[in-house]
């Protein structure tokens, strides 16, 4: 793998991507992990990087740890364990091209859980239970003032870091559609940068295997 830099079980922020909390059934437990990531240039746009993890709903001045579990291309699962005292961010700057960019955070109180429990077993399980087909989402897109339509950032899940054809049919304001085309490596977050006064903001996506 070419390493580029230097991820929890919650769920992310994201739809596809996950980061999970581990509460041994304590409604109260509110531990939280959000990771913020993204396709490295020096890849090509390929594997991924975490550059923060952001812990929220920590008991004050309490150690919580984070647990990354990484999809390699090999078919492997990689994990890196992060530590830090109550809520805040924690500097990650971990990456790598060898990635697929399916990745699975956890972040739990130590003095309650065990993290060697969570098993590599465990993880391709529920990274199984995502299914078999590549998805794709808009997660960012909003309207100005003077209606023009921005749709900055989508994501993308893919079960072992296919390249995939993503494309956008976005729904014209007088009808029609208007297209884009994305070929993205592996799964994660991508720019998509489309903008224009001339759409609705609605959006349809084809996802293909690229061959």
């Amino acid at each position: 793998m070419k390493p580029i830099l230097s991820i929890s079980l919650l769920a992310l922020g994201s739809f596809f991507l996950s980061s999970f909390n581990i509460t041994n059934n304590d409604p109260h437990n509110n531990l939280k992990v959000k990771v913020l990531t993204e396709k490295p240039e020096v890849c090509n746009y390929k594997g991924i990087l975490l550059k923060k993890g952001l812990v929220k709903g920590a008991v004050p001045n309490t150690r919580v740890e984070v647990l990354v579990f990484l999809q390699q291309y090999n078919g492997h699962w990689m994990k890196k364990l992060y530590k830090r005292n109550g809520s805040g961010i924690i500097n990650m700057n971990m990456g790598d091209c060898g990635f697929t960019g399916n990745y699975h955070a956890l972040a739990y109180y130590p003095n309650k859980t065990n993290g060697n429990s969570i098993s590599f077993k465990k993880i391709q399980h529920l990274h199984n239970s995502r299914g078999e087909d590549p998805k794709f989402r808009v997660v960012k897109r909003y309207k100005q003032e003077d209606g023009t339509v921005n749709i900055e950032t989508g994501e993308v899940f893919t079960p072992n870091g296919e390249t995939v054809e993503v494309t956008l049919f976005l729904e014209k304001k007088e009808g029609g559609w208007r297209k884009k085309h994305f070929t993205v490596h592996g799964s994660g977050i991508i720019n998509l940068g489309i903008t224009g006064k001339d759409i609705t903001g609605k959006y349809r996506a084809v996802v293909n295997e690229k061959i």
